[in-house]
């Protein structure tokens, strides 16, 4: 490498042709590398005369190869999936997407040409290799080869139904691959995943930041083998495919426990399984300050739970996060000095210092029963995970006149809405009226990847034409800087990294309890409380855009 000076062609010359080093730097680099061994681009990255990018961008000038940034492509790991995480680390080779029937390989050297025939034989694709900065790469591998460790290992009851002879030696490749959705899904965080079987293959899907993403198709004479092995982890009965089946599991990996809810169901194509992930932790427990309130909606709500005694609603669709909202209410207001007790169906997050009870409906420890009970164990404060009947809902706001906190949800579309739905149910309105205190309705939209979200302007006139009512909010700016999704290796490609809520709270004020009383609409009710400054979902949706948390094709998505 001394001599690469010398070498017309070479990434030195192509590096100081380009005019991205000088010759003087280059012959300080050549002289450290005397003595260091290293690679000379590696030299020239480190005291900072070049990126890895311009070196890679040479190596693929020279090597007559393309240039990818990982980043910006992004990994399908689907196509990851073609080769295994030993074979990338050994060769430092990473598939990274596939166009036309061809399958693009970033490569540390893309001129290994007994690799890239391997690679044909063994994926059957036509092989392109790809030049990426170092760096990128091996992030790109490593995050690869951590997402393909196996799931470490089943509780000891799992255990005795995953050994058991319902699986034969030739389901052992569903067993892995089972195994690695797993491994991958609780890596990825995420919530949900859909195995399904389409006409000519099986696709998996994981619901991340509450979105389906595909991750992987696989051959369609795997699905039964698959099928079978869910079913057996879940407990459920293998030879049943007629009509839907609801299964359990606890499964381990790293430090993580992960409770596994499944559930079957019968379609054209063969069964299609979803399993729920749930971590079972008593660490790091969210807090109020974790959800993000806008200052303008904290103070509200904060001062509602603290009441000594009363009715809290949080109401949202399924996955809009409102028992993670529960749980960190929970963990603000309980004290050494109060009984805090918990009915949940299930028990999604285990606390301490709080007594929560598991429901079981087939042994009749149903809601309403269960609350019934905990109101002679001297509760202080009591948390219902779900409204879901009349008797329910009576039970707790009697419990809420007669001197507790009582905290639940509900599944309506916005705060006023609560109000009438509890009229609706055969509460009383002189009973609602009294013991509720407050209403917290809750969206969650994505997060905008800090690393690779880009702002860009958008006039007044262009935005209203979106959002009409633009002014109701208080925006009369001529132009605004919003921000909008790109993608990287960092988010997957997809511009997004975690969700934060949007809120909605009713604040049950005196004026409040007269409309109540009088069974007025939603309509009224809402305006009300728009009267008393109540900030609405939608408000608080352009509000985050505003702010650069979220765009607005999301809070559009999601909420207007």
């Amino acid at each position: 490498m001394s001599n690469d000076i010398l070498i017309p062609g070479s990434i030195c010359a192509r590096l100081v042709d380009a005019g991205i080093i000088t010759t003087e730097q280059l012959k300080e680099a050549l002289e450290i590398q005397k003595t260091s061994k290293q690679l000379i681009g590696t030299i020239l990255t480190q005291l900072g005369y070049c990126t890895e990018e311009d070196v890679a961008r040479m190596l693929a000038s020279k090597t007559g190869h393309k240039f990818v940034s990982i980043d910006e492509v992004g990994v399908n790991i689907a196509v990851a999936n073609l080769i295994t995480p030993e074979l990338a680390i050994k060769n430092n080779i990473l598939p990274i997407y596939e166009e036309d029937g061809i399958v693009y390989v970033a490569m540390k050297n893309p001129n290994d040409i007994l690799t890239v025939d391997y690679l044909r034989m063994l994926t059957g694709y036509e092989i392109c290799p790809v030049v990426a900065a170092d760096m990128e790469l091996q992030v790109a591998i490593e995050n690869f080869a951590n997402m393909n460790n196996g799931v470490d290992n089943y509780d000891d009851e799992e255990e005795d139904v995953v050994e058991s002879e319902n699986l034969d030696i030739d389901d052992k490749p569903a067993v892995q691959l089972v195994n690695q959705i797993i491994n991958n899904a609780i890596k990825a965080g995420a919530s949900d995943i859909h195995v399904e079987a389409l006409e000519k293959y099986m696709r998996v899907r994981f619901r991340i930041d509450g979105v389906l993403q595909e991750i992987m198709q696989n051959p369609i004479k795997m699905y039964s083998a698959v099928i079978s092995r869910i079913k057996v982890i879940g407990g459920m009965d293998i030879a049943e495919r007629r009509i839907p089946q609801d299964g359990r599991a606890t499964v381990k990996f790293e430090d993580k426990t992960m409770d596994v809810r499944i559930a079957s169901m019968p379609t054209v194509y063969g069964e299609k399984v979803v399993m729920r992930l749930l971590e079972r932790s008593n660490t790091n427990v969210v807090t109020l300050k974790d959800l993000k309130f806008s200052p303008r909606q904290f103070d509200r709500f904060n001062n509602a739970i603290h009441m000594p005694y009363g009715f809290v609603l949080v109401t949202g669709p399924t996955g809009s996060g409102k028992s993670t909202t529960l749980y960190a209410t929970l963990a603000e207001i309980s004290t050494l000095e109060k009984n805090v007790i918990t009915l949940e169906d299930p028990v999604e997050r285990r606390m301490s210092g709080i007594n929560q009870v598991q429901m079981n409906n087939r042994a009749g420890m149903t809601f309403a029963a269960a609350l019934r009970s905990v109101l002679r164990s001297d509760p202080d404060i009591v948390m219902v995970g779900e409204i879901r009947d009349s008797e329910t809902a009576k039970i707790a706001v009697e419990a809420a006149l007669t001197g507790h906190m009582v905290l639940s949800t509900l599944h309506t579309n916005d705060a006023p809405g609560a109000v009438t739905r509890l009229d609706e149910m055969g509460v009383e309105p002189f009973l609602t009226a009294s013991s509720l205190v407050g209403v917290l309705a809750q969206r969650l939209v994505r997060r905008l990847c800090p690393k690779c979200k880009e702002e860009y302007e958008i006039t007044h006139a262009e935005l209203k034409k979106i959002v009409p009512d633009l002014e109701t909010y208080g925006y009369n700016k001529p132009s605004y800087k919003l921000y909008q999704a790109k993608g990287c290796l960092t988010c997957n490609n997809t511009g997004y990294k975690g969700r934060e809520a949007v809120f909605e709270f009713l604040t049950v004020t005196e004026e409040m309890k007269r409309l109540i009383l009088d069974r007025a609409t939603v309509a009224e009710v809402k305006e009300l409380a728009i009267s008393q400054e109540m900030k609405t979902l939608k408000d608080e949706g352009l509000y985050k855009m505003m702010e650069g948390s979220t765009s607005l094709e999301e809070v559009l998505r999601v909420i207007v």
